[in-house]
């Protein structure tokens, strides 16, 4: 469904995911909105877009992020979740902060706040701790401290992995596939018993998008893992948008604890219905600089 805003048409979802083989079921339309704080980041993984950015403040015009918030739901649209995402949000805390109290506002108390972090620095464990998010994204792309530190560029303390203090209940990891790092039954076997470990209900995996030399050497496809591999991981269902995107969903279950798990089968790097993204200065379809709206 195209509608027109500030001029431009933009797709909105008005039909849910198919379910397996079922038709979508038509929905109220919506959209994502994607709010990227920074580029920069303290971590410098070789998959990332934004590897070489440095964590430098930035202008952002946090006005205008509500005014089209409001105009979206003025013209009918449903703003169904708000992420804040960068690089990672927490080397922009006042920021963030400032975005999380216009959101306590009776106003905008419907909005689900998303948070995508990657939980290392003492800033984004206490971005974690705001009572307002309503769920939190961590990256997590390996079990082992040295591992990751390897991965990430960056040392990783001894406490990366202690939450204190977090509804673990709104957490889930999200985690690349990476030869040489999570690629193999046995390896992702590791990965969901840590995540049961740290009391985290969900996991993620996404193969890399082919978008450097790195992700291209270290690609690790979905279907390499052998999941049926895996003791106690059950299939559960599939959604689909066809050619442009398809997930499925599992569960681990294993010494009476049960672990969601989520994994993107594809997706067409293009595809960016009911995605809106934000980042201080325009807003756009999907994730190009060539889609701006205004």
């Amino acid at each position: 469904m195209l509608i027109e805003f500030h001029g431009k048409h933009i797709a909105v979802k008005e039909h849910d995911c198919s379910l397996g083989e079922l038709s979508p079921a038509k929905i109220a339309p919506f959209v994502n909105l994607f709010v990227k704080v920074t580029n920069g980041c303290n971590a410098r993984c070789p998959f990332c877009s934004n590897a070489s950015s440095p964590a430098t403040p930035v202008p952002f015009n946090t006005g205008k992020l509500f005014d089209a918030i409001r105009e979206l739901r003025d013209k009918g649209i449903r703003v169904n979740r708000v992420n804040i995402t960068g690089g990672e949000p927490s080397v922009a805390s006042p920021l963030v902060t400032g975005i999380l109290q216009r959101m306590q506002d009776n106003e905008f108390a419907g909005l689900h706040l998303h948070l995508n972090t990657n939980g290392l620095l003492p800033e984004s464990k206490q971005l974690m701790l705001h009572p307002r998010w309503d769920s939190i994204s961590i990256s997590l792309h390996h079990y082992n401290i040295a591992k990751l530190s390897e991965l990430y560029g960056c040392e990783i303390p001894n406490d990366a992995f202690s939450f204190k203090g977090v509804d673990l209940q709104k957490v889930n990891a999200s985690c690349n596939l990476i030869k040489g790092y999570i690629d193999c039954a046995e390896e992702a076997a590791k990965m969901l018993d840590f995540t049961l470990e740290l009391g985290i209900p969900r996991i993620g995996f996404v193969a890399l998008m082919k978008i450097n030399n790195y992700c291209r050497e270290h690609f690790a496809d979905l279907e390499d893992i052998h999941w049926q591999e895996i003791p106690h991981v059950y299939f559960t269902k599939s959604m689909n948008r066809g050619a442009s995107c398809k997930c499925s969903n599992y569960l681990y279950n294993k010494d009476l604890k049960i672990l969601e798990i989520y994994m993107r089968n594809y997706a067409n790097p293009h595809y960016c219905e009911s995605s809106l993204v934000y980042d201080g200065e325009y807003l756009r379809q999907g994730f190009h600089d060539n889609n701006i709206i205004f």
